[in-house]
């Protein structure tokens, strides 16, 4: 499927999003690589260029940043959707590069699993049935590992290099459809001219961020707010992408008796 591609491995260009870009510029990444040497006050005059080996060594870099991010979910800006099928009695499912069925084919292995479900196609229409997702505690505690159903109720997701293991309990033995949730994250660039398209604020958090580090390894003195422009940059995205979670309390709408008042969630007393 053509959104298979997009499984916890997002690239910064044009075929991240589809489609006519429109108006939308192809920032290379040259571009932004200048922004980060001159941030970082190692080219001192404007429109100064870098040396061929002071982009090599700065693509390097800025991969290196770019792998840190991808495992992290506070960068991940979206989570996407992604449907395979099962094979009966295949255990366990792999998720990675370069697979092919009955395993799942994306580009790199997800960092992990946000959600899961069984589409059960035998119903008209289609009815998405959750799976639990569990920790390796929960999978070592289970004592029959390979009992066979056509409905799985658990799934264990071991991030192994290079793929990942989809570990379903029970087996599922019936090629039901899967939907697999999991974050959308950055990918390294391959060249110095791969477009640069990505959301709001990545680009200042992403060049101040790599200039601070360029900084040290080339030992230039940074301007004297680096840092605190990095943070809000890095803040500003982050705050988009790390929403609430969903809560719920089972002593909801409940109080106790009159004289004794409500318990107080926010300080932990009694009135």
């Amino acid at each position: 499927m053509a959104n298979q591609t997009l499984f916890d491995s997002v690239p910064f260009d044009q075929s991240t999003f589809g489609g006519n870009l429109g108006s939308i510029p192809c920032m290379p990444v040259q571009n932004a690589l200048y922004i980060a040497f001159r941030e970082a006050r190692i080219l001192l005059r404007p429109q100064a260029l870098n040396s061929n080996n002071e982009l090599a060594d700065g693509l390097i870099f800025l991969n290196q940043l770019v792998d840190y991010w991808a495992a992290r979910a506070c960068y991940a800006w979206t989570t996407t959707f992604t449907t395979w099928t099962l094979s009966p009695g295949h255990q366990p499912h792999l998720i990675g590069p370069n697979l092919v069925t009955p395993d799942f084919a994306v580009n790199t292995r997800p960092v992990s699993i946000r959600s899961a479900n069984l589409i059960l196609t035998d119903t008209n229409p289609p009815v998405d049935q959750p799976i639990n997702i569990r920790d390796s505690a929960w999978w070592a505690a289970q004592r029959v590992k390979g009992i066979q159903t056509s409905i799985p109720t658990d799934l264990y997701y071991e991030p192994d290099v290079p793929n990942g293991q989809l570990w379903f309990w029970p087996i599922p033995n019936t090629g039901y459809g899967l939907r697999l949730e999991g974050m959308v994250v950055l990918q390294q660039f391959q060249s110095l001219t791969d477009c640069f398209i990505a959301p709001q604020a990545y680009l200042a958090a992403v060049a101040l961020t790599l200039a601070e580090e360029l900084s040290d390894i080339w030992g230039t003195t940074p301007p004297p707010n680096l840092a605190r422009r990095a943070l809000k940059a890095r803040d500003a995205l982050q705050s988009n992408n790390n929403l609430a979670p969903r809560i719920s309390s089972a002593d909801w709408g409940t109080s106790t008796s009159p004289s004794a008042g409500d318990f107080n969630y926010m300080t932990g007393t009694l009135p």
